[in-house]
């Protein structure tokens, strides 16, 4: 088996659409009024309009945690915390979503050895 897709609940569906359209660039594959159907990578994430919104982060892989955090700041996004090495390995930044949304944009870094 392998993941196929992620249910997300959020109270504004056309909104959260609008965002991740401007500041990502992800459209839907499907939508209608209860849900959309957005593809993610190698994930889908599917998004059901509900009166409750579900908090979650979302993590995108990047080969430049600096230059895609740079784009979604110019592209309007809201940042939470700027590019900053971790110590599990990576370079990672957090980006406010809508709703309950957080996103999370990843670097690995190179092994220490360690």
């Amino acid at each position: 088996m392998k993941a196929s897709h992620v249910h997300l609940s959020v109270r504004d569906l056309p909104d959260v659409l609008k965002w991740l359209d401007r500041v990502w660039q992800l459209k839907p594959n499907f939508q209608n009024a209860q849900m959309a159907v957005v593809p993610f990578g190698p994930i889908t994430l599917v998004l059901d309009s509900s009166g409750e919104n579900t908090p979650a982060t979302i993590a995108f892989e990047s080969p430049s945690c600096d230059e895609d955090y740079r784009r979604v700041i110019e592209r309007g996004a809201t940042s939470l915390e700027e590019p900053t090495d971790r110590p599990w390995g990576v370079r990672a930044a957090y980006i406010k979503g809508p709703g309950a949304l957080t996103f999370e944009i990843e670097q690995p870094l190179e092994s220490s050895g360690t």
